[in-house]
């Protein structure tokens, strides 16, 4: 992993043990042409992070090296909504 994904890394995993919640979900919304933010919420929650350029390679790789694991797509319900998807954090203590 590179040092921006490293870094991700552990601020979701310090997130995730202060909410006590190992669940989240990972949204992109659309807000207009080639515009198209994400955000990662726990408990309904919007997490702030370093680094303002996660994408869906960065979470494929966080699987490969059996940090998270993907559980399942959310059908999006408001028009803003592009993608939800939820992933878990693997082998938490």
């Amino acid at each position: 992993m590179d040092k921006r994904l490293n870094l991700f890394w552990h601020e979701l995993l310090t997130q995730c043990e202060k909410h006590d919640k190992y669940e989240f979900l990972f949204k992109i919304e659309y807000w207009g042409i080639l515009w198209m933010p994400w955000f990662i919420y726990i408990a309904d929650e919007s997490l702030k992070f370093s680094t303002n350029e996660i994408s869906d390679d960065d979470l494929k790789i966080l699987i490969k090296n059996g940090y998270i694991e993907f559980i399942e797509e959310i059908v999006p319900t408001d028009t803003m909504d592009l993608e939800i998807r939820k992933y878990r954090i693997k082998n938490h203590n």
